[in-house]
């Protein structure tokens, strides 16, 4: 997760998306890790790493100019988490950027 992350902030976004997913295969694996993020790992963010994991691919994706990809990841969020905030709002601001003016 944490690599995924600062790839991310060194803009190697094609590179975070690889670690990004492991992130999700690892925590879809070991989900007991997740749900009890906040006292195993002292996490206190209400997203789950998994969640996580899928809006930072859509936002890599999203930053290589892959928009497509990107909505897709945001749908698939959405699709898991239906209460995504983020996901949510993304998906407007793409969907507003792609309508005419």
């Amino acid at each position: 997760h944490r690599n995924g992350l600062s790839l991310s902030q060194n803009q190697k976004f094609k590179e975070a998306i690889v670690a990004h997913e492991e992130s999700y295969n690892f925590f879809t694996r070991h989900s007991w890790l997740d749900r009890y993020r906040s006292i195993i790992m002292m996490s206190a963010s209400a997203v789950s790493f998994r969640e996580m994991a899928l809006l930072n691919i859509a936002f890599a994706h999203s930053q290589i100019g892959n928009g497509e990809k990107a909505k897709e990841y945001y749908q698939r969020t959405l699709s898991e988490f239906p209460n995504s905030s983020m996901a949510n709002a993304a998906l407007r601001m793409l969907d507003s950027v792609e309508r005419p003016s």
